[in-house]
């Protein structure tokens, strides 16, 4: 196998990494919601599932740790894919590093407890490094549009305004969770908002990651 062989046939298994991660995330939250004594998938954050009186803290952190890991992984092989497309794939990436590292990493390290109904120091961190990860991947179709432009791949060009608007509302419904809204609809029903964009997001990465595996096929390169 020759070098560019062996960059390709890692690009291919970074996507396939990254797509069994969306999944296995999915179903490792709803293992652990049923878990803890009255968690509802509906109205409870997935931050709570990692504080510390929660019964699989240790678990979560685990798990968000090796996500991030794979998400930047997965990363610097999307700039390895498509770096010919222009200098936006570095952007791109970066903002998937960005949060693997903030909504991952960072969130399943820093737990988000809170004493007499105040956040922690270390809760704090969980919502600043949390939040920049969810900006990063908020703002991630934007420059996927520049990469993959309507002339180009105009399927792709147009399902990233589509999955960009979805995280747009559902992180706006998501932004009702605070106290002062206590009671609303969309207060009670914050964790379905949050699960709308994690899912929206995830099949945004399933088929990012789809065309990797079309750009750096191994059996197609040991053809050519």
């Amino acid at each position: 196998m020759n070098h560019s062989s062996f960059k390709k046939s890692v690009s291919y298994a970074s996507a396939i990494l990254c797509i069994a991660a969306c999944f296995t995330d999915l179903v490792l939250i709803y293992i652990f919601g049923n878990q803890i004594p009255g968690f509802n998938h509906l109205t409870s954050t997935l931050s709570s599932l990692g504080i510390s009186t929660s019964p699989v803290a240790g678990e979560v952190t685990v798990w968000s740790v090796i996500l991030g890991i794979i998400f930047i992984f997965f990363a610097f092989e999307f700039r390895v894919a498509f770096q010919k497309l222009g200098k936006e794939t570095v952007v791109a990436s970066w903002l998937i590093i960005f949060y693997g590292l903030g909504e991952d990493i960072a969130s399943g390290v820093f737990r988000a407890d809170s004493i007499n109904g105040k956040l922690t120091t270390l809760a704090y961190l969980h919502d600043v490094l949390g939040g920049i990860g969810v900006a990063s991947l908020l703002i991630l179709p934007i420059f996927m549009q520049k990469i993959f432009t309507k002339f180009s791949y105009p399927l792709f060009n147009r399902f990233s305004r589509i999955a960009w608007l979805i995280g747009i509302i559902s992180i706006i419904l998501f932004s009702f969770r605070l106290e002062y809204f206590s009671g609303t609809f969309l207060y009670t029903y914050s964790g379905l908002w949050q699960r709308i964009f994690l899912v929206d997001y995830y099949i945004y990465f399933v088929v990012i990651a789809f065309m990797i595996m079309k750009e750096a096929d191994p059996i197609r390169s040991k053809i050519r």
